[in-house]
């Protein structure tokens, strides 16, 4: 006599768990091992690299307010200049006198959003008073660097991981599954080779991928739905807004999910949890530049009297086809799919999803693709550069692990040897391209696909 089977309606808590699996252990030890390679790779990786602009712009708001008081980072005509603000182009112009389509006699502030200077500031008040490191002496520029990237960018790439890995847990997806795509997200991407530089895409990214996590728990039943989750959620969501601001469109699509199915939550602890970030953020910008709108927006902030953004070089000045642009931000030397092939998977899926009413998760993998096709129109026709000095197209970290999430039934799918051996080889030449991109600074044409392509300027 068979015996009964539990009904697909069955109340969940009622389900005796089934016996873990052998190989459901060894895919999470594996998960485990992965994220503890990675948490030694970014920390050993991030001793000599260098600071560049995205650290030095941080760094001079970061000087101006603990030695200043201000975050203005240009200096009295009574005092030493600014030794960071003379060391980056990523500057503008605030409160000054619009003459034609420039500024003058203004401030300068760094160009890049407050959050995250603030919490370098916050991080290096802990490391003047306990250790006695300044940035005034410059043997302790390079520690207080260093660390603030162990802290703020490497840690975030170890948490995102992590959450990468119970989004797949969470969402079912057996262990062989759960361990290629979480070896992906961490050796097949350029989170790996940005986790040692100083950046905010992967503190961006992780902030994303927490939000993901939270919100396919609670939409799809994973997670009680508590209001302290509702409130990490819009917390969550506005730390992506003020530290990856383009980024967003992945959290606007995602609320929505969870705005359908708890509006009630959604209005009143998702909306408290983003206020913290969001007040700072605004509050800051319009004390500081009379407009809560990012710089990026303000162009005649950039064209000042003596900035670099008036006569730009090299890859800053690329006036390319949009049609050439966009192949070689997808496809081309710069491309998403041409450097990590892998992560391909995610469009493939998402073709699927189009095709078939029935395929796993479609309405999140739509939604996936419809964000990431938005921001790609974006990146086309707002930018030229492909990120400027920098390994790969920098601006697509945070698409990245949200398009191996949506391939992860693509994957799941595979049986015959010819699946696996294709796709060995896409991990193997993704595997590479995070490689190199760890043996890389912030400089242009260094990716391999330009030994074949040729450069960009």
């Amino acid at each position: 006599m068979n015996a009964p089977t539990t009904p697909p309606d069955y109340p969940a808590y009622l389900v005796k768990p089934p016996v873990e699996r052998p190989s459901s252990m060894m895919g999470r030890v594996f998960v485990y091992i992965v994220i503890a390679t990675a948490t030694v790779f970014c920390v050993l990786g991030a001793y000599h690299r260098s600071g560049a602009d995205p650290a030095y712009s941080r760094l001079a708001t970061v000087y101006s307010l603990v030695h200043r008081g201000t975050f203005y980072i240009d200096a009295p005509l009574n005092e030493p200049p600014n030794f960071f603000e003379q060391r980056t182009i990523d500057k503008v112009m605030v409160k000054g006198e619009r003459v034609g389509p420039a500024v003058k006699n203004g401030r300068l502030i760094s160009s890049k959003p407050p959050i995250l200077p603030l919490f370098m500031t916050g991080e290096y008040l802990v490391m003047r008073s306990l250790l006695g490191w300044t940035l005034e002496e410059s043997k302790d520029i390079d520690k207080i660097l260093l660390w603030m990237t162990i802290s703020l960018v490497g840690l975030s790439y170890v948490l995102t991981i992590f959450f990468f890995s119970r989004i797949l847990r969470m969402l079912g997806a057996d262990p062989l599954t759960t361990s290629i795509l979480v070896f992906c997200v961490a050796f097949c991407t350029q989170l790996w080779g940005y986790s040692t530089l100083f950046n905010n895409h992967v503190p961006g990214t992780c902030a994303l991928i927490i939000a993901l996590y939270l919100v396919l728990g609670l939409t799809e039943g994973k997670l009680q739905p508590h209001p302290w989750r509702f409130f990490g959620l819009g917390m969550a969501s506005a730390f992506v807004f003020t530290i990856e601001m383009p980024a967003t469109i992945f959290v606007v699509f995602a609320l929505l999910f969870v705005f359908l199915k708890f509006p009630k939550q959604t209005l009143l602890w998702v909306f408290a949890g983003s206020l913290l970030p969001l007040i700072t953020h605004f509050g800051i910008e319009y004390a500081v530049t009379g407009s809560i709108l990012p710089a990026q927006s303000h162009k005649a902030w950039y064209w000042y009297e003596s900035s670099y953004w008036r006569q730009p070089i090299q890859v800053d000045a690329l006036n390319e086809p949009k049609s050439v642009y966009f192949f070689n931000m997808t496809f081309g030397r710069n491309g998403l799919f041409s450097l990590y092939p892998v992560l391909f998977m995610g469009i493939v899926s998402a073709f699927q999803a189009l095709r078939k009413k029935s395929y796993p998760y479609r309405s999140h993998i739509l939604s996936g693709f419809g964000a990431f096709a938005i921001l790609s129109l974006y990146y086309l026709f707002k930018t030229n550069n492909y990120g400027g000095e920098a390994y790969g197209f920098r601006w697509y970290i945070p698409a990245m692990p949200v398009l191996l999430l949506m391939g992860t039934p693509v994957l799941a799918s595979f049986r015959k040897r010819w699946h696996w051996i294709f796709m060995s080889f896409l991990i193997a030449l993704s595997f590479y391209s995070a490689w190199e991109s760890t043996k890389v600074g912030w400089a242009a044409n260094q990716e391999w696909t330009c030994r074949f392509l040729g450069k960009s300027y």
